[in-house]
């Protein structure tokens, strides 16, 4: 798939792809030069996030060219990127729950100054409780002060398989 889509729209447009395991090779589409960066950051860098997770488990994000304003007409106030998103045939990392793993991840970043296990005990999409949350971060290798931003997708679908093995509040998730 190729496209040039408005840039508020891209991001939902390739997410709802992915989730709904549409079957493309690849996507290549002009985004907002700050998304593209971080679609393809990892763990450390202040742009690395939710998107930049969902992004690796499905595809190998790749900028295919940077676009200056000056491209444009009228110019814009941002730069612009083509990413190529070569979809994977099967995620990289083998995760029980999809649906888990990225509730943990999304719960992980909208609180990003919290520790990873305040961050999960705080949201409504996780329903565990502390001390589980605090056993599968110790399965990791990973101390109480540990921070979602410091975790890789493959620890992320490891924390995941943990706390699937596990009960939660209210029954089964």
């Amino acid at each position: 798939m190729v496209a040039n889509l408005p840039y508020y729209i891209t991001t939902p447009i390739i997410m709802g792809l992915f989730e709904e395991h549409v079957p493309v090779e690849s996507i290549t589409v002009m985004v907002q030069k700050e998304v593209a960066d971080r679609m393809q950051t990892g763990p450390g860098n202040k742009d690395y996030g939710a998107l930049s997770l969902a992004v690796q488990y499905y595809a190998k994000p790749y900028i295919v060219a940077n676009v200056p304003p000056n491209c444009f007409m009228p110019r814009p106030k941002v730069g612009s990127a083509v990413i190529r998103l070569t979809c994977h045939e099967r995620p990289p990392v083998a995760v029980e729950d999809e649906r888990l793993m990225f509730d943990i991840i999304r719960a992980s970043f909208n609180q990003r100054r919290k520790t990873l296990a305040n961050g999960l005990n705080n949201s409504d999409k996780i329903a565990f409780p502390k001390e589980v949350i605090m056993d599968a971060i110790e399965q990791l290798g990973k101390g109480a002060s540990v921070r979602g931003e410091s975790l890789t997708l493959e620890e992320f679908a490891r924390l995941s398989n943990a706390l699937a093995q596990r009960p939660c509040l209210g029954g089964d998730f």
